[in-house]
């Protein structure tokens, strides 16, 4: 690749590189000299690169390296000269510890040891158990117990010559969405995993760079003996992975805000067109539809055209056929996971809500499917509004469509709806190609399953917004819910919402 190609591409994702580095340095000063290191990191080593797909991908790996190099330098710049009269093996000073001389400094880095090297330690020299007891106890040979001990001198003469930073996450921990479709036995402790910070908090931290438990203790600021607990829960689930040198990585593919911001980039490229083509014709059929005869017929075409775009979505979603198999979540369930490390709720590319069924009482004839476009005003939303849709479900403002009508209606847009099935498979390609970049190889696998599954979830505010650029819609005028339409809901029973 050319140095100036990859220094625009560089520019470009400066933000992301930097927010990237501000989430794992504890000062700003610091994550401006890791930003740049891992830039001047690009620009040096782009010439090497030959295929230019690779390129974002590329520089999450440089990241990741320059990280490591970063952590490694300040850990050699904070060493402090220890007691030369110490013994090599750091005996004495573990003995002066337990005296009491800095105990608050020794439970710290008791903290950060493995479960084996802790109890083992605390047996020995807190507890004043011998070898061979401690031995029997732990059921480990007396060879193994030397030498726990052995090691754990070591590690805690080494953590007492360096200052400890914990991550940014240990006090301000990250956003982070758990979204689980699934089919089959319910598990409450399942369903109730991210109820908390902690495990998602993990699973970012070890999604692109795999990471011991002491690495993920340090990270997140809590000890071993709690983290341990939470690591094996979430490999119980499947969510996190052990690898090579006793290190967990992500199992989950997570949608990021770097992510989803170039995805929606890219996709308006070619998707506000697309919409606004489908749109056209759309009102082109609106004099035919209108001779359909249900309620609502005589509204102005612009709130007519808002309810319509979301029955072709809808409609154009639920005959989208996935050809992947549902993963196997835990025994007698299967489904798909993913996480969001953003809120997707705000901003006019969200959808805050929306459903192809949702009931008004059980003494009302409709239900209404709608969708709270984010680029709609807040007074154009049906979640804020359905009372008012209720009491005027029959007064024409809305189309309230009979099952025969709404046939009717599927029927003469069945071109349209064609047009915008396409559109979801383009889409479903293009956000594929680019999650393969941004996702670590660890979860490359499930990316075309992930992204097939849940585009129509993903993208409903995106439509809203290209169907605004494409000039084919307008912002409503007036204060009533603009994307919903009503049909008769005599058989229907339940809330079919987006996620489950």
């Amino acid at each position: 690749m050319e140095r100036e190609k990859a220094a625009a591409l560089a520019a470009e994702n400066m933000k992301t590189i930097f927010a990237w580095s501000l989430a794992r340095v504890r000062h700003r000063e610091d994550a401006e000299d890791l930003a740049g290191d891992i830039i001047a990191a690009i620009l040096e080593s782009a010439p090497r690169l030959r295929d230019e797909d690779a390129f974002f991908g590329y520089i999450w790996a440089i990241a990741s390296n320059r990280y490591k190099k970063f952590l490694r330098s300040r850990s050699q710049a904070v060493c402090a000269p220890l007691d030369d009269n110490l013994p090599d093996d750091g005996e004495e000073l573990v003995q002066r510890l337990i005296d009491g001389e800095e105990l608050h400094r020794l439970r710290c880095e008791l903290s950060l040891l493995s479960r084996e090297y802790r109890e083992c330690t605390v047996a020995y020299y807190i507890d004043g158990k011998s070898c061979a007891e401690v031995s029997r106890t732990m059921g480990i040979s007396l060879e193994m117990v030397k030498y726990y001990l052995f090691k754990t001198r070591k590690l805690l003469k080494e953590g007492f010559g360096m200052e400890r930073e914990f991550g940014e996450k240990s006090y301000r921990p990250a956003k982070f969405e758990f979204v689980t479709i699934f089919s089959g036995r319910y598990n409450a402790e399942y369903r109730s995993l991210f109820n908390r910070c902690l495990p998602g908090n993990i699973l970012l931290s070890a999604y692109h760079t795999p990471m011991t438990v002491r690495e993920l203790s340090i990270e997140l600021g809590v000890a071993s003996a709690y983290m341990e607990d939470e690591v094996a829960l979430l490999e119980k689930y499947r969510l996190l992975t052990p690898v090579a040198g006793g290190r967990w990585q992500t199992s989950l593919v997570i949608f990021t805000q770097a992510f989803t911001e170039e995805f929606y980039r890219t996709a308006e490229k070619f998707a506000v067109s697309e919409v606004g083509e489908i749109l056209h014709r759309t009102r082109e059929k609106l004099p035919q539809l209108r001779q359909i005869g249900f309620i609502g017929r005589d509204i102005d075409g612009s709130r007519m055209l808002w309810a319509l775009l979301w029955l072709l979505m809808h409609t154009a979603s639920c005959r989208q056929e996935s050809v992947f198999e549902n993963d196997r979540i835990y025994d007698g369930a299967a489904g798909t996971n993913y996480g969001i490390d953003y809120d997707e709720y705000n901003g006019e590319y969200s959808c805050s809500a929306f459903a192809g069924y949702a009931g008004m009482g059980n003494d009302c004839r409709w239900a209404a499917s709608f969708a709270d476009f984010g680029v709609l005003p807040e007074k154009n939303r049906y979640s804020n509004q359905w009372a008012r849709v209720k009491a005027a479900s029959e007064s024409g403002e809305y189309l309230a469509l009979t099952s025969a009508q709404r046939d009717a209606v599927i029927s003469l847009l069945a071109l349209e709806i064609e047009a915008m099935q396409l559109l979801y498979g383009r889409l479903s390609e293009c956000a594929s190609a680019l999650m393969k970049v941004h996702a670590p190889k660890a979860v490359t696998g499930q990316v075309d399953s992930i992204v097939s599954r849940t585009i129509f979830f993903r993208t409903a505010g995106l439509m809203g917004v290209c169907a605004v650029r494409s000039g084919e819609l307008a912002l409503p005028e007036d204060e009533r819910p603009a994307a919903i339409y009503l049909y008769e809901c005599m058989q229907e029973t339940g809330i079919k919402d987006k996620k489950v």
